[in-house]
């Protein structure tokens, strides 16, 4: 009985073959598509929490009554503790508004007098804003915490709020479509650089 052999074609390997090799301009492409990408979530969920904090503060305001007075500060208080994205600060004050024991959130205050940075820690607050500093507020009767108390800007209160609610209508969807067009248009182009290099 005979065995016989086969043998393949003359020329065929059995050795698999090497996997292209990426040119500089596809891996430079790759790069600015994900730091792109990277930049569209950002702005995205950037764009969406401004619009929030915006909306809610003018709603807050908004159609209630309020008035000028003063707001003096009888204790501030520094209070640091850990987030989940870092460490949350909290500083703000306890006072007396028209005889009665107000709270104020003292970071607008804080942001409108001249200081390098924000207080870091209790002493820094002591010194930025002692007991028996008198701020000009709003105080809005009809709210309740520190919601009653607001600095007196140059703005009415609430318009800030939404001046940034408007602004980020009108240019985070502009943003958005300027970085997907350019994300969907590299995607493109990296195509047809990658495509000579699946063919060797």
């Amino acid at each position: 009985m005979r065995i016989r052999m086969t043998y393949g074609e003359p020329g065929a390997s059995s050795v698999p073959r090497p996997r292209p090799s990426w040119p500089m301009s596809v891996i430079f492409l790759s790069l600015t598509i994900g730091i792109l990408g990277l930049a569209f979530v950002c702005c995205l969920i950037f764009g969406f929490v401004t619009f929030l904090n915006g909306h809610r503060d003018f709603k807050r305001v908004q159609g209630q009554p309020y008035h000028a007075t003063t707001f003096q500060v009888t204790r501030p208080y520094y209070q640091k503790s850990q987030g989940i994205h870092g460490p949350d600060i909290a500083v703000y004050a306890s006072g007396m508004v028209e005889g009665q024991k107000e709270w104020m959130d003292l970071i607008p205050y804080l942001k409108r007098i001249p200081l390098d940075s924000l207080p870091q820690n209790q002493r820094e607050l002591n010194d930025s804003v002692p007991a028996g500093t008198v701020i000009p507020v709003y105080l809005f009767p009809n709210l309740k915490g520190q919601s009653r108390i607001e600095v007196i800007d140059v703005l009415p209160p609430g318009e800030a709020s939404r001046r940034t609610e408007t602004w980020v209508l009108r240019r985070a969807p502009v943003a958005l479509a300027v970085l997907g067009a350019l994300i969907l248009l590299l995607v493109r182009i990296r195509r047809f650089c990658a495509a000579p290099a699946t063919r060797q």
